[in-house]
């Protein structure tokens, strides 16, 4: 598998002046990320696809147990991902911050990587 490589913004990484290229792991990694920030209805081409942010998460007081499912299964289900090692959620409710940190044990890879991902309703 090998991708353009994208910054921390999710805009095509032209640090160098040039377009780059992932592969590998580095590849899956990049592709995991980018499938956990496609908000569902999201892709005009198949609105059915993406995580249910508006309907199941970014919601006063969402089910924490129901919205580790839908991260469990997202990240499961990404072609590359051999395991999901750990996951864990923290939720404010005085700010309605989201946090999700999972480890994950990658194609090509020996240990597990972790990753995170905020959001705020």
């Amino acid at each position: 598998m090998s991708d353009f490589k994208l910054d921390g913004f999710g805009e095509l990484d032209l640090s160098t002046n040039d377009l780059q290229l992932v592969d590998g792991s580095d590849a899956i990694a990049q592709h995991l990320l980018i499938r956990l920030r496609l908000f569902k209805g999201e892709w005009f081409l198949d609105q059915r696809i993406g995580i249910p942010y508006y309907e199941s998460i970014l919601k006063k007081s969402p089910n924490l147990i129901a919205v580790k499912g839908i991260f469990s299964r997202a990240i499961t289900s990404t072609p590359g991902v051999n395991s999901l090692e750990d996951l864990e959620l923290g939720y404010e409710p005085t700010t309605r911050a989201l946090t999700v940190s999972f480890s994950a044990l990658l194609d090509g890879d020996d240990v597990p990587r972790d990753f995170s991902l905020e959001f705020i309703a």
